[in-house]
């Protein structure tokens, strides 16, 4: 880690929403280890509370369901009164679903997707820039996916919500790309991975399926999953001082899914 961004991110709070399991947590790991006091929010108590423990540095988890305004508010409420002030966050709470020509879909699949998805976000940007515009040097990190980028069959909700996330994302960094008397600037940025091991992706699910398995490492130029800690370091990265003239980006973290076929 470049240290410009360990003395970046030193000393200066975080949370990171879906931070119990996963790649969330692998954020909130490197974020702890930097020197940032975090706060991990998600679903499962059970969960949360080993991944505070694994974290240490009185790491703070708060469960809430992101997909409820009601929660999200009172996981702010309590984030509040535990920490005083806020400086970075990061949205990695995230849902997939099975897939399904649109003729097809399962109108309750489309509508839990678009509620965590793109709803559930913007619940928690609306408290997180609320709370970050107190302090300068702010920023936030929204995890998308490659899916959001270009359309995918048989994953109309799925690509639809990470679509919705970006743009959700780069109008609110437009609106807070500059000081107001009300408060200062807070830069808004995504990553948007390819294929992660871990997961959805664990050793198991890869082995029974491994049709499935190859499909989704073809979809990628480098022909392999990415390591957790690879986007974790991009996340970083948007969050780090070395990111100061950057907001509104969706940082494709792909292995060149994006850049064409091949």
């Amino acid at each position: 880690m470049h240290e410009e961004t360990r003395v970046g991110l030193a000393e200066k709070s975080s949370v990171v929403v879906g931070g119990t399991s996963g790649l969330g947590l692998v954020i909130a790991r490197r974020l702890a280890e930097l020197g940032s006091p975090v706060a991990i929010i998600g679903r499962d108590r059970k969960k949360g509370e080993a991944a505070a423990a694994v974290l240490g540095n009185d790491a703070l988890f708060i469960e809430s369901d992101i997909g409820d305004h009601r929660c999200v508010d009172a996981a702010f409420d309590e984030l509040a009164r535990r920490f005083q002030s806020l400086h970075f966050a990061v949205n990695c709470a995230g849902v997939t679903g099975g897939h399904a020509p649109i003729r097809r879909m399962d109108t309750n699949d489309w509508d839990r997707l678009m509620k965590v998805n793109c709803s559930g976000v913007f619940y928690c940007l609306r408290r997180e820039i609320e709370m970050i515009r107190r302090t300068p040097g702010g920023a936030i990190v929204n995890v998308s996916s490659c899916a959001g980028a270009l359309a995918i069959p048989n994953q109309a909700a799925y690509v639809s919500s990470k679509a919705a996330l970006n743009l959700l994302t780069q109008v609110a960094a437009i609106e807070n790309a500059v000081d107001h008397d009300d408060g200062f600037s807070v830069r808004v940025n995504a990553v948007a991975p390819g294929p992660i091991l871990g997961g959805m992706n664990t050793p198991e699910r890869l082995a029974a399926d491994p049709d499935n398995t190859r499909r989704k490492i073809d979809v990628t130029a480098m022909k392999r999953f990415a390591r957790p800690e690879e986007v974790a370091a991009s996340v970083l990265y948007l969050l780090g001082p070395g990111a100061t003239y950057v907001t509104g980006a969706i940082l494709d973290v792909d292995g060149g899914y994006r850049a064409g076929k091949f």
